[in-house]
């Protein structure tokens, strides 16, 4: 049973009290600005988000099943440690946004402004990149499987221990960014540039590309067995 209904909810949030571990299930709480609310922990199941300003909020470790998220404003909201199925956040606003260990399963996001996003250790699951400006994101331990990501810049990123799996990267750069320890296993490449970047025990087992410009990388203890490269530029 809701303790809390979008009216009792929203005067809460605006006096600057938090609502932690609550449960909102099910609340419309679509056009509220609940900008630097604290909701961790709550449960937001089918909740509706829609044109909801949630900017510098508080959602770590919200239970987010079947939620709406449309035109939502998540500029600078905490995200970490959640679980997002099947949603596309391509109407969403994400500058700043952070998703620190969260775990994202056939997620849609385009034409963003992502720069100096935190995304470290998040898992992204058959999830769709693209026109994405990534420049400067922190991406330590990342995984993207089973991914597309298509016309996106992450050049000058942390990707130390990034797990590229079985993804498809076309149009694509990672300039002058940190690979060491990052997997491409698997993947597809096309027309994806590295250059100047730092290649340290990078994994390209079984990788297929064509095109692929690593020009002024530093390179060492590369691994490519079973990989397939046409037109590497070095």
């Amino acid at each position: 049973m809701n303790m809390f209904d979008r009216d009792k909810l929203f005067e809460k949030i605006s006096m600057g009290y938090p609502v932690e571990g609550e449960y909102l299930k099910g609340l419309d709480l679509s056009g509220l600005d609940l900008g630097g609310a604290n909701l961790r922990g709550s449960d937001l199941s089918k909740a509706n988000l829609t044109d909801t300003n949630l900017e510098e909020s508080h959602l770590d470790r919200t239970k987010l099943e079947d939620t709406i998220f449309k035109n939502t404003n998540l500029s600078g909201a905490h995200l970490s440690e959640v679980t997002i199925h099947d949603v596309d956040f391509s109407t969403c606003t994400l500058s700043r946004v952070a998703l620190m260990n969260s775990h994202l399963i056939r997620v849609t996001i385009i034409d963003k402004e992502l720069r100096k996003t935190s995304l470290e250790g998040a898992t992204f699951i058959h999830s769709t990149f693209k026109n994405l400006d990534l420049t400067g994101a922190r991406l330590q331990k990342a995984k993207f499987l089973f991914c597309l990501i298509e016309n996106c810049t992450l050049d000058e990123c942390d990707l130390t221990e990034a797990n590229f799996g079985l993804s498809y990267l076309v149009r694509t750069s990672l300039n002058k960014s940190n690979l060491s320890l990052t997997s491409l296993a698997g993947a597809v490449l096309e027309e994806v540039q590295i250059t100047n970047s730092l290649l340290d025990h990078i994994d390209l087992t079984l990788v297929q590309a064509r095109t692929l410009d690593i020009t002024g990388s530093k390179q060492r203890g590369i691994i490519v067995e079973r990989a397939r490269i046409q037109g590497l530029i070095k």
